[in-house]
């Protein structure tokens, strides 16, 4: 055990203290003559007395050896000793410790036989050292002791409760963040790259066959589509540089934006068709997941399904928004199901919102994504 675990600053403060209060009140009682009843052994009081003073030193490091031993060193100095000085100032504060420390239980017990043991010797003795009222404020205050020292570890139990609380929200917060700029980045710079790959892939293959291909077109093309992740990438560094509360969690695309998410993946040569039935002002959240559901939709069709015909409804009604993208594709859906992309981000970005998701082969072929969230999200 170190010195720093045997002997706190707090210790060393409350314990010199203690030794200058009960060592000076105590030699000038001596010297004044101040005698209460003449002692049964003097030089055993002033021992007693310096080991309830040294003891206290260690009340933290072992609080119940140092209440049992200022206990006993009390006891032992008050019949001893023709002086009475503040010598009961030591256990107090020794069973106090034991007491906030947690150590309810043996704190209970300790005070409960003091307080016997005082009230019995003042009754045997005909109330020689203390009246009544004296003898019974003395007993109050020892039981009293126990009781504010449980308070105090109650605090300090539900201070570091709160404050491991504190740290897992934390944590989780951090947590979360990380998986939504993940998604963000995943569904944003992902799709991009994905009408970039598809565009200069074609474009290769055409030029394989024809080496006078003019790429103008493509190369417009993949253009616009850099310049659309750029955009987007620029407004999520914008987002994370703001600080503070009010801080927004956007700026992103919303179904707004839909028109032109779905003139890229024309571009791409796929025919899709967009439908859009109803309107509503939208929460900025499920705004941007609705988004981000159609555009990975999208992707996902480019990526693996080699389909021809996308169809991709929007309908809001008075409590829900559906989306749904429906391709003619093979429907298998492969390298949609790893851990934070596909269909997993899909679901995270609909669930999370209180919606529903669903998405599977359809029964005359290609593959669906359904997605619905409530119109009304709770904060």
């Amino acid at each position: 055990m170190t010195f720093g675990s045997l002997f706190r600053p707090i210790d060393l403060v409350v314990g010199s203290v203690n030794a200058v209060v009960v060592i000076a009140w105590s030699l000038v009682q001596w010297e004044l003559k101040s005698i209460d009843v003449q002692g049964l052994s003097e030089n055993l009081g002033w021992i007693a007395m310096s080991v309830s003073v040294v003891v206290l030193f260690f009340r933290s490091a072992y609080p119940l050896a140092v209440t049992v031993a200022t206990w006993a060193a009390t006891i032992v100095y008050y019949p001893s000793s023709s002086t009475d000085g503040p010598m009961l100032s030591a256990f107090v504060i020794a069973l106090y410790t034991l007491a906030s420390l947690g150590r309810l239980v043996a704190a209970s017990v300790i005070a409960a036989a003091t307080f016997v043991i005082v009230v019995v010797s003042e009754v045997v003795s005909n109330f020689a050292h203390m009246t009544v009222s004296e003898t019974l404020m003395l007993g109050g205050w020892i039981v009293a002791v126990p009781a504010i020292g449980a308070v105090v570890a109650h605090y300090r139990r539900y201070r570091a409760e709160t404050l491991i609380a504190l740290d897992e929200a934390r944590r989780r917060s951090v947590a979360e963040e990380r998986i939504r700029i993940a998604r963000e980045l995943h569904d944003a710079v992902g799709h991009h790259l994905s009408l970039i790959n598809v565009q200069t892939a074609a474009a290769l293959r055409k030029l394989r066959k024809d080496p006078g291909y003019r790429t103008e077109d493509v190369l417009a093309i993949v253009a616009e589509t850099t310049q659309l992740s750029l955009r987007e990438l620029r407004a999520m560094v914008g987002v994370l540089r703001e600080a503070g509360e009010d801080s927004p969690t956007g700026p992103g695309p919303g179904l707004d934006d839909l028109p032109s998410l779905v003139d890229a993946a024309r571009a791409s040569g796929l025919d899709v068709e967009l439908r859009v039935d109803g309107s509503a002002e939208l929460p900025a959240a499920v705004d941007a997941a609705a988004y981000r559901v159609v555009q990975e939709s999208l992707t996902n069709v480019m990526r693996h399904a080699r389909a021809s015909r996308v169809q991709v409804r929007v309908v809001t009604g008075t409590s829900t928004l559906a989306v749904a993208v429906a391709d003619d594709g093979v429907g298998d859906a492969k390298g949609q199901k790893a851990a934070g992309n596909g269909l997993t981000g899909m679901r995270e970005r609909a669930e999370g919102l209180g919606g529903t998701f669903d998405a599977g082969p359809r029964e005359d072929g290609g593959f669906i994504v359904e997605a619905t969230w409530p119109l009304e999200v709770a904060k």
